[in-house]
């Protein structure tokens, strides 16, 4: 694979996902928002009142790390819950959690106006367009939200989305009508602000939560409405869903997802043969056990296994297989990233070496 030494980061994600040869695997953090933070003290709360310290922090941060996309806004999906009612609690590190959904809500009156007029979304776009604005020329800058699926259940509740799906559909399409226009209205603003990729998240729609049939049934159809909206705005997507998806993983070119990211139970070479011709793909380093808990070496052999098992010839992103935990330490991310660029940078040096 020869390196093209003209590309900057953002490149070689976009010649990738576009079925290009840029000369090194992109490698890429996913989501990383509480992480970014935390490397300076911060929670997520502290850090959403200063958007624009924010902002710094993240382009500060990632002029150390070098992830080739960053994700402002990543962390903070619940805020689009506690916009239209739902009541969350904000933890002194990590994400924040949804405490109470919109269970009692009719549909009808839930007003998904109220995104817009919301003052912590609004400085989450806001961090947004100024990262984009400082690094979005060198360095792909993108957002992320829940899934329709998930976003469900966190509206509905989930055990009551759950027994919907065997006893009143009409319930369970209605909701996942709904909370797809919540995830439209959400991103919206992260479109505006620059974002130029946006992940879709879907926890709940896993092989850990619900059938294949089920996923068929009611969460593929309306992960497709929405990365096909978010296509139709010029924005590439990506679609992450947590745990182990092999068994429906052959219905996702279906979704109109670019980029497929997959959890650490997924078999890369698995995804490779079933998606690897079709789309993207991503992944899928355990974040726990490899890159909060082990050494750096430990991390290394891990990022390399993944490149490996991915194959050479297809469009793959090295990435954790979901997001890191807050007390990951810098070295681990450091050392995962330059299991990509630090091979690159040698090779560039050689072949300058070998051209003088």
């Amino acid at each position: 694979m020869a390196n093209d030494v003209s590309m900057n980061d953002k490149d070689v994600v976009l010649s990738t996902i576009q079925g290009g040869s840029p000369g090194r695997r992109p490698v890429a953090l996913l989501s990383g928002g509480a992480w970014t933070f935390r490397q300076r003290g911060l929670s997520l709360q502290e850090a959403l009142r200063d958007p624009e310290r924010a902002a710094q922090i993240i382009v500060e941060t990632n002029e150390i790390v070098r992830s080739d996309i960053v994700w402002p806004g990543s962390g903070y999906h619940n805020l689009a819950i506690q916009a239209i009612g739902g009541k969350i609690k904000y933890r002194v590190k990590g994400t924040p959690d949804v405490t109470e959904p919109l269970i009692g809500e009719k549909i009808e009156k839930i007003d998904l106006s109220r995104i817009s007029d919301d003052e912590n979304i609004a400085s989450l776009w806001k961090m947004t367009g100024i990262v984009h604005k400082l690094i979005g020329h060198k360095t792909l800058v993108g957002s992320s939200t829940w899934g329709p699926f998930t976003l469900a259940g966190l509206i509905f509740g989930v055990e009551r989305l759950m027994y919907s799906l065997y006893k009143d559909k009409a319930a369970a399409h209605a909701i996942l009508k709904l909370s797809t226009e919540l995830a439209v209205k959400y991103l919206e603003g992260y479109i505006q602000a620059g974002a130029k990729i946006l992940s879709v998240a879907e926890p709940t729609a896993s092989g850990d939560m619900i059938s294949r049939k089920h996923f068929q049934e009611f969460a593929l159809p309306y992960i497709t409405q929405l990365m096909a909206w978010i296509r139709d705005q010029g924005v590439l997507t990506f679609l992450h869903i947590c745990g182990n998806i092999s068994d429906r993983l052959s219905l996702i070119p279906e979704s109109s997802t670019e980029v497929l990211s997959v959890d650490f139970k997924v078999d890369l070479k698995n995804v490779r043969e079933t998606v690897g011709s079709k789309i993207a793909f991503a992944g899928n380093v355990n974040p726990v056990a490899i890159l909060k808990d082990s050494s750096p070496d430990r991390v290394f052999v891990e990022a390399r296994r993944c490149l490996c098992e991915a194959g050479e010839e297809y469009p793959f992103i090295l990435m954790p297989g979901c997001d890191i935990p807050p007390d990951t330490p810098l070295t681990n991310i450091e050392t995962f990233i330059n299991a990509v660029k630090k091979s690159a940078y040698v090779f560039q040096e050689r072949s300058k070496g070998r051209s003088g």
